[in-house]
């Protein structure tokens, strides 16, 4: 629509930059790997180049942070594919599923694609499970950059495991997860049912023998399993809730571990926030395009973080729109003196209307919109050239 010569929707800096079928061409040819070079094993072979590339670049221009997530996120997709995923109660429910590293604050370092039992994951981690690997391969690609410094990585019970924590503390990282209660038994913890008829609040926790690795219990709206390698449940602290009870909010007790964890688990949450905020909206025939598309936005809102973190005071759809502009810009052509031949909708909508039709004379000869031979009047309202004989034609159906 942006080609189109309606007032509506022509866009100018478009139209002017790229013709609509060299325009269409790409978006009907863009690949990033041929097809004799596939992977059969590996089911997103297609944008895998894509993929390496954008991770190494991120890894490149980030910057060093403690405190790093790691967490799901969906890629929008209706179409049909082997690994199209559905999360029930997602702001996205149906797609492709990647595996995402983050800072707090959103920058992704690192992501992956979901592919089932056949999801590429490292061979020395294969042992700890799909969802354990994916952390334990996001820390190796942070180790690998900054050796020595310290850093904290977050995620939920999907992730934790005890032997997960264990690893993480071999290789000097600190961790913590909510974690599901099978995972965390025999660890001599109250009860959940005794738990849960406390006050709210409450909370009960206990130390993995041989490890430095703690297991909190905390009541409130649910019961909530929490596991940690560095923090425990000091320093305590208040936090306001409200109780249906008492109609009123009243003030709970708070482990140092969950205040921890909700302060620094939403980086891969804001980040998709970002992104579905302005998400491009061009669709595709190509199973990959999504994807494709979700890279640009995904490169586009790292950038914008670099942007706020050099000083820069630009909002992300400001910062999106003057990327395009620049594109658009830089590649302008010189305007056509052709402008093609105008749609025959022009005005379809007040042409039939039999309101205020009048035939003026018009200085020079134009087509006739009827007839399209030369004349020398035209409908003022319409703006268009018509000849007499041709008016009534041209305004009835």
């Amino acid at each position: 629509m942006f080609w189109e010569r309606e007032n509506d929707s022509h866009n100018v800096l478009v139209a002017e930059c790229i013709t609509r079928d060299k325009f269409e061409f790409i978006l009907s040819n863009i690949h990033v790997k041929n097809n004799e070079d596939l992977d059969i094993a590996d089911r997103f072979s297609k944008v895998r180049p894509l993929f390496d590339h954008l991770n190494r670049k991120f890894m490149e221009n980030n910057q060093m942070e403690e405190m790093h997530c790691v967490d799901e996120a969906m890629v929008p997709y209706f179409g049909r594919h082997g690994c199209k995923q559905f999360l029930r109660g997602k702001p996205i429910r149906y797609g492709y599923k990647l595996w995402v590293g983050s800072t707090r604050l959103g920058f992704v370092n690192w992501f992956g694609p979901y592919q089932g039992a056949s999801t590429n994951i490292s061979v020395t981690y294969s042992n700890y499970g799909v969802g354990a690997a994916v952390v334990l391969e996001y820390a190796e690609t942070l180790r690998k950059k900054w050796r020595d410094e310290k850093m904290h990585i977050f995620f939920d019970n999907f992730f934790t495991t005890i032997p997960l924590m264990e690893k993480l503390t071999d290789m000097g990282f600190q961790a913590t997860g909510t974690i599901r209660e099978n995972r965390a038994s025999g660890n001599r913890l109250l009860d959940s049912k005794v738990l849960k008829k406390q006050d709210r609040g409450s909370f009960d926790f206990a130390k993995i023998t041989d490890h430095n690795i703690i297991v909190v219990k905390w009541n409130d709206n649910n019961l909530v399993c929490l596991c940690s390698n560095n923090s425990g449940v000091n320093p305590i602290c208040n936090v306001r809730r409200f109780s249906r009870k008492e109609g009123k909010h009243i003030q709970i007790q708070q482990p140092h571990l969950v205040r921890l964890y909700n302060a620094n688990m939403g980086g891969v949450d804001r980040s998709d926030q970002n992104i579905g905020l302005y998400r491009t909206s061009i669709r595709g025939k190509k199973w990959y395009f999504p994807l494709i598309t979700h890279c640009v936005d995904l490169a586009i809102q790292n950038a914008w973080h670099l942007h706020r973190n050099n000083g820069g005071v630009l909002d992300l759809l400001k910062f999106k729109r003057r990327i395009a502009t620049v594109l658009l810009t830089q590649n302008r052509k010189p305007p056509s003196t052709s402008r093609g031949r105008p749609s025959a909708l022009v005005n379809i909508d007040i042409r039939y209307d039999r309101l205020d039709h009048l035939i003026i004379i018009q200085p020079k000869q134009t087509r006739c919109g009827e007839c399209h031979d030369r004349t020398t009047t035209r409908c003022r309202k319409c703006d268009v050239g018509l000849h007499a004989k041709c008016f009534v034609a041209y305004h009835t159906k």
